[in-house]
Parts: structure tokens; sequence; C-alpha cells
């Protein structure tokens, strides 16, 4: 039955966004901060994307992406990372910290290392200290973040990126650096990779290391030389350092197109197999095998951590099919490890047996679960699905008309909008 079975997903993967507002006309993505910085002695700015969901539940923690030269690359990253996540479920959905530079001279002096002879205007040690130190204190603060963190770094921030894992891995979880300008300084970056190994024997960290089509960048050169240092520590000194190394080379793109396509590969591969394909959930027979995939994520981000809705929703669909009994176990887990997919789970199920014809059973189902997330316009959405198909028509329309208020006050997708004002409108 598994192979002629067809899994049809009832529900729309909503593109919600606190971050995408629209004012007067003018639609803006992420809102701007600043704070007083002692470590730097000035005024910092930063611009906040938080992910579609952020206000549909107080369960989610979301891993935090810190990207230098964020006024630069603010936009394009922030449009990449929500479509591999709550477009394509490819990855978790990500809140983005972007630091703004306050100059050229100044973003410069920020990436750099000191020397006294060579470089002595450079501070990257204090901007590390500031990011560490002060900003991720606010943003911990004031959002629903996880403890896990990433750095990306183009160009002179690709080179801060890899003095800031071989100075201080424990920094960040993973690091992305995009054609860094390893070349600074008569590639001082090399010399400090066999210190890094030396004096750190034993880390997990993650690292995407990209080039474009340059030369005199420094990237080959210190590849090289990582490599080296690599099987050295795992067959020599059989002290391994648990570092996940990845080299990308990308000859048919330039400084300038490199960044989009290692930000998309390397966090891809930072969250393989977070996006099962259906041949392999196809094959699971219990939810369990399935949490063996998932558990490295787990670790990452908690019990805030949301299980991918749609592979989530393709074993609800399989388990009705073929095993009812394990449905309890998929909720039984879910409540004591994932509470942040119980309502997913709930909404799924609804929408299953309302397909099946079970109306009232599902219609059931979501009205509890908008009970319990009152702040989804998604679930809301399906129990007005709920009511038209039981040509319960004005019961209907008073819950669209509900989750199109929630949604215009959490500055949804414009398109969503469009969709619920079409759904009050609509006719019997």
């Amino acid at each position: 039955m598994k192979n002629n079975l067809l899994f049809i997903t009832l529900f729309v993967v909503f593109s919600y966004s606190h971050s995408a507002q629209v004012e007067d006309g003018t639609i803006t993505i992420g809102k701007r901060y600043s704070i007083d910085s002692k470590v730097l002695n000035e005024t910092r700015f930063y611009n906040v994307y938080l992910p579609p969901s952020y206000e549909t539940s107080n369960q989610i923690k979301y891993p935090v992406v810190y990207l230098i030269d964020g006024d630069y690359n603010f936009h394009h990253t922030t449009g990449l990372i929500e479509q591999l996540s709550s477009i394509s479920e490819k990855i978790p959905e990500m809140i983005v910290v972007g630091i703004a530079d306050n100059g050229h001279d100044n973003y410069i002096k920020n990436c750099t290392p000191f020397d006294e002879k060579n470089n002595p205007d450079g501070q990257s040690e204090k901007f590390l200290d500031f990011i560490t130190a002060e900003l991720k204190s606010q943003i911990n603060k004031n959002y629903k973040s996880a403890e896990y963190d990433i750095l990306i770094g183009h160009s002179l921030g690709g080179l801060f990126t890899i003095n800031a894992l071989l100075s201080k891995p424990e920094s960040f979880n993973a690091y992305i650096s995009i054609s860094p300008s390893l070349w600074w300084n008569d590639y001082e970056a090399e010399k400090k990779v066999t210190p890094f190994y030396e004096n750190h024997e034993s880390i997990k960290r993650f690292l995407f290391l990209s080039l474009a089509n340059e030369k005199g960048m420094g990237v080959l050169g210190f590849y090289n030389q990582l490599d080296v240092n690599t099987f050295a520590d795992e067959y020599n000194k059989n002290k391994p350092l648990g570092l996940n190394y990845t080299f990308k080379h990308f000859p048919n793109e330039n400084h300038n197109s490199v960044g989009l396509i290692t930000v998309n590969q390397g966090l891809k591969l930072l969250f393989k197999n977070y996006d099962l394909s259906n041949n392999t959930l196809n094959s699971l027979k219990t939810f369990k095998e399935y949490e063996n995939f998932v558990e490295p994520y787990y670790q990452m981000i908690g019990k805030g951590f949301r299980l991918p809705n749609r592979n989530l929703n393709y074993l609800i669909n399989l388990f009705y099919e073929e095993n009812k009994g394990e449905l309890m176990a998929v909720e039984n887990s879910i409540k004591e490890k994932y509470p942040a997919s119980l309502g997913d789970y709930y909404n799924h199920l609804g929408n299953i047996y309302i397909k099946k014809g079970e109306i009232k059973k599902g219609m059931e189902m979501h009205k509890m679960n908008c009970t319990l997330n009152p702040n989804s316009p998604e679930y809301l959405t399906s129990l007005a699905d709920a009511y038209f198909e039981n040509k319960e028509f004005d019961k209907a329309k008073i819950n669209y008309q509900k989750a199109l208020e929630l949604a215009i006050n959490q500055n949804t997708r414009e398109w969503y909008i469009n969709q619920l004002k079409y759904n009050v409108l609509k006719k019997d």
C-alpha cells in the first residue's frame, strides 16, 4: 500500500513574518536598533529579522545568525534564509542579526586584528568581545533565541569569521566564511592554524569556507594548511578536534555573487537530514525511527525545537493509513519532547479527519487547537476551513475574519492576508 499511497498535504506553509511590514506603502524587512557599547565606546546599530512563525507561538526557540557587514548583506541573506526555512523547510527558521558597519573605515578596523606595526587600528578582538559579551546578551534577553549561534562573514567579514574561530571557537557554534580576505597581513591566518589545533583538542564546531573565481585571496593556502593539520591531528596525535570542516570552490562565481550560494550550501550542509525525502519517510515504521534523524537538531535547540512541518504532516498521514496505533506514540513523544510541534500535530490530524469525512471529530480537534494556540492564524484558518466544509458558512467567515485580524496585527505576508480577505468575502 505504501508505494501507492497518495499523500495530500492539507496544510499550507504560511510565510508569516513579523519582520515584513507595510507602512504607508513601503515594505520593510526587519527592524533597526542600537546599543551603547562599553567595549567599543560607541553606539552600534544592528538589524533584526524575525522568522514567520515568531508571533504565533511562545514554545519555539530559534537559532541566531550574526551577520557581519549587516547593512550590505541583510536583505538578500534574510530572503534566502526565509526561503530555505519557512518556505522550503530545508533548515529551521532563524533569527538574523545584521551588524551595521558605521562606515567602510570602521568596517576594516573592526574586521582586522591589531598589529602594532602593520595595523595599529585593528580591533577585531574587541569587536568579537562586543558581539559575544554585549550584543548576544541583548538579543538573548529580548528574543526567543536558542543557545545556538551562527557567524557569517564575507570578504573582510570572512576574515573576521575565520579569526573568531581560530582565536575563540567557543564564541559561536557554526561559522560560514565567504571568500575571506586571508591575504591580510601577509597571510597571517595561516600561521594561526597550528596553535589552534594545539590549544583546542576537542571542540564541536562547524566551518564552511568558500572561494569564488579569485586569485590572491589566500584561501587555498589556508585551506591546505587547515587540511594538513586536520590529517596530522587525527592520525598522528590521535586527538580529534571535532571540527566539521568543508571547503567549496565556486569557479563560476565572482566575489560578489558567491555569497548567496555559499550561505545556501553551508546552511543546508549544517542541517543535513533536517528535511527527509518522501522515500526515506515512507520507509519508517515508527516515529522513534524518525526521531533518530532529528536528534542532532533537538540537541542544538532543545525543547524549543519545532519539527519540520512537512515531514510531520507526511508521517501523520502515513501512520493514519497504515498504523493508527502509532499516532498515539507520536502525540506522546511530541508532548514530552517537542511541545513546539504539538499544535502542528493537532492541526494536521484534524485536517485528515475532515478529509476522511470525520468532520465533527476534526472540528473538535481544531477548536481545541485554537484554544491552546490563540495566536496562530494558520490554525484559525484550518478551523474556518472545517466550518466551510461542513456548510456552516457564518461560522467559517467569523473565523476567517479572526484569522485575518490576527494576520494583519502580526504583519504577515501580504499574499496570505489577501487570501484571507478573499475567504471572508467568498460566497457560500
